[in-house]
């Protein structure tokens, strides 16, 4: 029986778990937090998502937490002007706890040893991979081997000696808030000084805030969330009325917001997926349905290919810039429009203006 280790057990990795699992693999998940846990996501998944729940048959199981099917979208710029548009195809509006522990137990369900709360240290590549792991409940230290690593720590951080990519200077925040004055089934976008950010609702009558936001911010602000919200909500007019009467209905959580794009070389049998293998702009709302695919592509690649080599490595590497590049081109470019306090309101006119111009940006993000 082949083996592997995956290190993360959010989307990419419990997808990636479960697909190996159904092969017939010897699978242990290695995850660090307890569940329940929350991230920081602007919690939409994408209709690339979906389709991957719908082929791995989860999507109904999906559907029973109730999801809130999303299938509009606006852009406001900090002055007031506005464009809306149809979803090609719609969106799901729903947590990370919901998400990830459906996709965690999906992947107990199918054999995979869950080792949690344990954290991976350390990763040794070579023909049959090493990991270094800690369990966070006894604090005991072993290393378990497995004929592949698949990191989906979210971040790159065991990708080898070269360590985690460059940070950017940006952070990401995010809450979620109850008796939002918004349209229950679209994604809104809110550009504000020289920052994005969302508002999508979830399941239980809840929105998801999320906004990337400069690390100057945050400082600037001595690390007050809700003071630095605050600030946020009045440069942007739409997105004071949207959130005139509403209650903040859970933490603040603040996390780096990584933008890199896919490496050219992996150690050895040892393979990345998620926002381990690349991360962009997260202003398309694809990061969800990313890593699933990402995931998909990776059981595929080793589970078809008979022997794990360089060669196959470098063929998932090329489905993955296939699967990343165009988006986090349109991504950056759509995130530097809306947060230009300069442009965003002249921006936006343009957009109603061009016949099909919204759609066609859409398009490239893979909508």
């Amino acid at each position: 029986m082949r083996s592997a280790i995956v290190i993360g057990g959010g989307p990419a990795g419990s997808v990636a778990a479960l697909l190996l699992a159904r092969s017939g693999w010897g699978v242990t998940l290695v995850e660090q937090h307890r569940f329940p846990r929350d991230k920081v996501c602007g919690e939409c998944l994408s209709a690339l998502g979906a389709e991957v729940l719908t082929r791995l048959g989860l999507f109904d199981e999906l559907l029973r937490h109730h999801p809130v099917c999303l299938s509009r979208t606006s852009l406001h710029a900090p002055g007031g002007a506005s464009v809306t548009t149809t979803l090609p195809r719609p969106m799901w509006g729903v947590s990370r706890v919901v998400l990830d522990g459906m996709l965690l137990d999906a992947a107990r369900r199918e054999g995979v040893r869950v080792r949690q709360p344990a954290r991976a240290e350390a990763v040794e590549p070579g023909p049959q991979p090493l990991v270094r792991l800690r369990d966070l409940v006894t604090n005991a230290i072993e290393t378990i081997a497995a004929d592949c690593v698949i990191v989906a720590d979210g971040k790159a951080a065991l990708l080898g000696n070269d360590g985690p990519p460059r940070p950017t200077a940006d952070l990401g925040i995010k809450s979620h808030f109850t008796n939002v004055d918004g349209p229950a089934d679209c994604i809104e976008l809110f550009g504000t000084a020289d920052c994005y950010g969302g508002l999508a609702p979830i399941e239980g009558d809840r929105w998801n805030a999320a906004f990337s936001v400069p690390a100057t911010r945050v400082r600037d602000s001595g690390g007050n969330l809700d003071a630095l919200f605050a600030q946020l909500v009045v440069e942007n007019v739409t997105l004071a009325r949207r959130l005139a009467g509403a209650t903040r209905a859970g933490p603040w959580l603040a996390a780096p917001l990584p933008r890199f794009s896919v490496q050219r070389r992996w150690p050895q049998n040892v393979i990345p997926v998620g926002n381990a293998a690349a991360a962009i702009e997260p202003i398309g709302g694809e990061g969800m349905g990313l890593a699933l695919r990402s995931a998909e592509l990776a059981a595929a690649a080793l589970t078809g290919s008979g022997n794990w080599h360089v060669r196959s490595a470098h063929r998932l590497a090329a489905d993955y810039r296939k699967l990343w590049s165009a988006r986090a081109l349109a991504c950056r470019a759509a995130a530097r429009a809306v947060s230009s306090r300069r442009y965003a309101d002249r921006f936006m006119p343009l957009l109603e203006i061009v016949p099909g111009s919204v759609r066609s940006v859409l398009a490239v993000m893979g909508k």
